[in-house]
């Protein structure tokens, strides 16, 4: 009889074959036989934790397609272990219970029969009468059983109160088979433990599991989120009064019952009370930190005073002498301003010099790196960003490398090698972009400075603050013990210079962009720094699409994936990053353009995939679909979190330049070094030819893009647009309203990043 077909229905049956699966999101195709004898139907859905074998109870809707014909869509579902002989024979040959392959399986049920999975469970010793297995491999089998068993009730547990399998997935690989215990009694650990699962997610579970809403577990949770919400923000802290606003807001209950539980917090030592101070450093009142934060915090001040209380390893320079000499082997002779500037960084224990583009940073650096070569002192340099590093070397004559690799992450330790057990090998330190880094890396690097070197940070104060939480330059510009340098002289050779001048004009709060062109007509090439006025979102980016399809490469005769870069302020909207990432993908490197560079290009086939092909003779993929986005070989894209790992970081950039040949993966090359990810990691990268100005900081390019537009206006502000323009080497196309553009350059009310560093900075003076 055949089986019936209507939209919604209940269907039985035992899972025969598993034809994908996404681990990421438990996204399964399957067939599943219904009936004895019967052709197996095809379902679709979500499906984690199953395994062949057993007995589904599927709720959906059958679906026609176009090529594979019926469908059964999976609504949700019910599993239980097989019962049939046949079931639990491919249900244990499936390699779900290590230990047991097909031929044991086949061993095991032929002598137990249906009885075998009772067994197994409950009176695993007997095992012993089949023959081949002895104690060793029956205690194996029982431990894997009993770990199977915990994740499918995990797995079947969470799917009732709505948390999604690639949730559920991670839950697992944390807790283990304890994991169901864990969330019933503890719901609130997952925000804290699990990656990517926040509060939201948890404070669900937990109402759904009959917590209440004023339960003190509910509002400690709500009260580390907060203060995890402002630490996102920026903040290293947050006052007592900001913390109590934003939980009244997430918890809705009594700003009493808050406050209660902050005190709580406090003495358990879960939060640490502190005083907070305003930019004058006056008493704002009482305020909280988190442990690592506030650690963080000391640790730096602690490394920074006990570096300038303690004798320099360089020896002794005179430092007039040295000047002269360095101005020699430069061929001219410094001005006032850098000389000045030199002679402070060479006689500081922890110097800083900021001043913004052409102000003669790079002549002081080289200098800097001159002497104390001369010297034969151990010199280091670093920067937060592989690009940035790569300048500072071309600029200093000397290596350089990002802080990560600088310090030399341990997998196997999760920790930096070089810390303060074990200090660099060093006299003198230089970190360039100094504004970039956020308080947990500066905490890293302090320490592991060897107490007799100098320290010399090199910045631009009037860039944006750091993406991570803290303002660890502007800090230690403000509190002892650094001695600080401003620069604000421009230099013959920036004169001249379009960017230069609009950068310096914007600090000053010039509210007007100076020169503008209203039709693409009028475009100059020999200009370096151009205002395309566009009416609204949709002009602009079809002005950046012609910008960077048509009339840059062929102008500058650049590469308009990898010399080109668009910074945009916001993610949303028209001109947001990610309609810009669609469209510029599309006229960049459409599957065409990616297909063409598969076929002809050797540095887009990798080795193995090579290999794969010679063997095979099957076509490789020039693509591979993940969510919303298809990723393509060719594809510029960018990381999105660090990945200590792999070795890539927050912010690296690179090119795919493979796509595995079953598209489990991709591989991407950073800097000439490919770095291969899994279709589950996919999540920590981004198409890159639009990102973010944050993004961008500590990083060059030789033509930048920068749409400007009212709609814009939560993110206009006069440091946002400073940092855009000046992350461009010899081009800069700004694309919007001058409207906008006054907006931002009017909007110097930056949002004060409150921080205990100045404070401990101070104290650790005393």
């Amino acid at each position: 009889m055949p089986l019936e077909k209507h939209s919604n229905q209940t269907i039985t049956g035992v899972l025969e074959r598993i034809i994908f699966f996404n681990e990421e999101n438990a996204y399964c195709v399957a067939e599943v036989a219904v009936a004895e004898g019967k052709q197996p139907i095809t379902v679709l859905g979500n499906l984690p934790g199953v395994q062949c074998g057993e007995t589904l109870k599927l709720n959906g809707e059958w679906t026609r397609h176009a090529t594979h014909g019926d469908q059964f869509k999976i609504a949700n579902f019910k599993s239980q272990l097989p019962a049939s002989i046949h079931g639990i024979r491919k249900y244990l040959g499936s390699g779900m219970v290590h230990g047991i392959g097909k031929s044991y399986a086949k061993k095991i049920v032929d002598h137990f029969g249906a009885d075998t999975l009772r067994v197994i469970s409950e009176d695993s010793g007997r095992l012993h009468e089949v023959p081949g297995i002895g104690k060793s491999r029956a205690k194996s089998i029982k431990a894997a059983w009993e770990e199977q068993a915990a994740v499918r009730d995990v797995m079947m547990f969470l799917q009732t109160y709505g948390v999604t399998p690639s949730q559920c997935v991670r839950l697992v690989k944390k807790y283990g088979s304890g994991a169901k215990r864990i969330l019933q009694d503890e719901p609130y650990r997952l925000a804290e433990d699990i990656e990517r699962i926040g509060f939201k997610t948890a404070d669900k579970l937990a109402l759904n599991l009959g917590f209440p809403t004023n339960s003190k577990e509910r509002v400690d949770a709500g009260i580390v989120h907060t203060m995890q919400t402002l630490e996102d923000d920026g903040h290293t802290l947050g006052t007592q009064q900001a913390i109590t606003e934003h939980a009244l807001q997430l918890l809705g209950v009594e700003p009493q019952l808050i406050q209660e539980r902050i005190r709580a917090l406090i003495e358990r030592e879960k939060i640490f009370s502190v005083i907070a101070y305003d930019e004058k450093q006056q008493v704002l009142g009482p305020a909280c930190q988190r442990p690592k934060l506030a650690g963080a915090e000391k640790r730096i001040a602690e490394a920074l005073h006990r570096i300038n209380d303690t004798a320099s390893t360089i020896p002794a320079i005179k430092l007039d002498a040295a000047i002269a000499w360095a101005q020699d082997k430069a061929g001219f002779t410094f001005a006032e301003q850098q000389a000045a500037a030199l002679k402070q960084a060479l006689s500081s224990k922890v110097g800083i010099i900021t001043g913004g583009p052409g102000t003669g940073k790079t002549t002081i650096l080289r200098a800097v790196v001159d002497i104390l070569r001369a010297k034969r002192a151990r010199i280091q340099l670093a920067s937060p960003t592989g690009r940035a590093a790569q300048r500072l070397a071309e600029a200093s004559g000397a290596n350089a490398s990002t802080i990560h690799r600088l310090l030399k992450y341990d997998g196997a330790t999760r920790t930096f090698v070089y810390n303060a057990d074990n200090p660099l090998p060093c006299d003198l330190l230089i970190v360039d972009e100094a504004s970039m880094l956020d308080t947990r890396l500066a905490d890293s690097l302090f320490q592991a400075i060897p107490s007799g070197a100098h320290l010399l940070l090199v910045g631009d104060a009037d860039q944006l603050p750091s993406v991570g939480s803290g303002n660890v330059l502007g800090d230690l510009m403000a509190a002892p013990p650094a001695q600080v340098t401003r620069l604000d002289t421009i230099f013959r050779q920036g004169e001249t210079s379009g960017i230069i001048t609009t950068a310096h004009a914007i600090l000053k709060g010039e509210s007007h962009p100076g020169k503008t062109i209203t039709s693409l007509r009028d475009l100059d090439a020999t200009d370096d720094f151009t205002f395309v006025e566009v009416e609204d979102a949709e002009q602009c980016a079809k002005a950046i699409s012609y910008l960077t399809r048509e009339y840059i490469p062929k102008a500058h005769k650049c590469d308009p994936v990898k010399d080109l870069q668009v910074l945009s302020p916001m993610h949303r909207g028209t001109a947001g990053i990610s309609a810009l990432n669609v469209e510029l993908q599309q006229a960049l490197n459409s599957k065409e353009k990616a297909l063409s560079r598969l076929r002809s290009d050797p540095d887009y086939v990798p080795a193995r995939q090579s290999h794969f092909r010679e063997k095979t003779r099957k076509p490789l993929p020039a693509e591979l679909a993940y969510g919303a986005v298809t990723y393509r070989i060719g594809d510029k894209v960018i990381q999105t979190r660090n990945n200590y790992d792999k070795g890539i970081y927050n912010g690296d950039t690179g090119i795919i330049t493979g796509i595995a040949p079953d598209s489990s993966g991709i591989t991407v090359n950073f800097s000439d070094d490919p770095v291969e990810y899994t279709k589950g990691e996919l999540s920590e990268i981004q198409l890159a030819y639009a990102i973010s100005i944050h993004k961008s900081q500590g990083s060059e390019y030789p033509v930048v893009v920068i749409p400007l537009l009212k709609q814009h206006f939560m993110m206009l502000q006069r440091n946002l647009v400073y940092t855009g323009i000046t992350r461009a080497k010899s081009k800069v196309y700004l694309v919007g309203q001058t409207d906008a553009y006054s907006m931002a350059i009017r909007n110097n009310e930056q949002q004060v990043r409150r921080t205990h560093l100045q404070a401990r900075l101070r104290n650790e003076k005393q």
